[in-house]
């Protein structure tokens, strides 16, 4: 599967996939980057789909994460 066919299979299941949000998750590492082919193009397995959707179910908050008080 291309970045387009995962997207429009994990938006029918009713989640939150738009591009950006799975270019960033592989940016700061929440998911491991898909194979690409010769042409530079994501390939998405069957596992890095369920992974996609595992992340868009729980995303993570924005914003900074908070720093635990001094004891």
């Amino acid at each position: 599967m291309v970045l387009s066919e995962v997207l429009e299979t994990l938006r029918q299941e009713g989640l939150p996939a738009v591009a950006h949000r799975l270019h960033y998750a592989f940016t700061a590492g929440h998911i491991a980057r898909p194979q690409r082919d010769g042409s530079g193009r994501y390939r998405f397995s069957d596992a890095d789909v369920a992974r996609c959707r595992q992340y868009l179910k729980n995303l993570p908050k924005p914003g900074r994460k908070k720093q635990p008080t001094p004891a």
